[in-house]
């Protein structure tokens, strides 16, 4: 077997263009395999979060808006940028009401992951929100324009279930949200063959 490819070593860092929410600039690497110095276009952002909210009547909760990036309306998970001096599961329950009106009764962390590591050097935190409820019409930014659907994703037994094996001993004592950090086994629900319907 291969062994991993090997670090490269950065050698300069060149100026950042801000765009408020992504730097971007070009920095120089040095290839480990040669010495040869090469130039890369890095983009500084800000971490961000998603989160999947389930509600105890086994509907998710999701966002429609006109994304400017793809030139279209686009059906999302709700989420936001952490903001400095908040953490992520906070972020995640914060946006998850200002978006949708739903608040979360538990935040459960999923993961965290790179987004683009080829160029983005920051973090995406996924979470899911149990026992979400309905506590008004939402209050999303004045620059946003958003839509809220709510889609059937499993039957309530099956949510139910989810939501006992999403459950943690080491579960925050904080309310609300509770936030726990145990992931989600992939093994956790096993999804019916027409517990989705069209989304669109």
């Amino acid at each position: 077997m291969s062994q991993d490819p090997l670090p490269w070593k950065r050698v300069r860092s060149g100026e950042r263009r801000d765009h408020h929410v992504l730097r971007i600039g070009e920095d120089v690497f040095a290839d480990p395999r040669d010495g040869q110095e090469r130039s890369r276009v890095i983009v500084d952002a800000d971490d961000w979060c998603n989160v999947l909210p389930l509600t105890r009547d086994g509907n998710v909760v999701l966002v429609k808006q006109f994304r400017f990036g793809s030139g279209a309306v686009s059906l999302e998970l709700p989420g936001g940028v952490v903001d400095h001096g908040e953490d992520a599961a906070t972020t995640a329950a914060r946006e998850l009401e200002e978006e949708t009106g739903y608040r979360a009764g538990r935040v459960i962390a999923l993961g965290t992951y790179n987004p683009n590591p080829a160029h983005f050097t920051n973090r995406v935190h996924a979470f899911v929100a149990l026992d979400c409820e309905a506590v008004h019409d939402g209050h999303p930014d004045a620059s946003e324009d958003l839509r809220r659907r709510d889609r059937e994703l499993l039957s309530r037994h099956l949510l139910l279930r989810a939501g006992h094996d999403l459950s943690c001993p080491r579960e925050v004592e904080e309310s609300p949200p509770q936030v726990a950090g145990e992931q989600m086994s992939s093994g956790a629900v096993r999804r019916p063959a027409k517990s989705l319907i069209d989304w669109r």
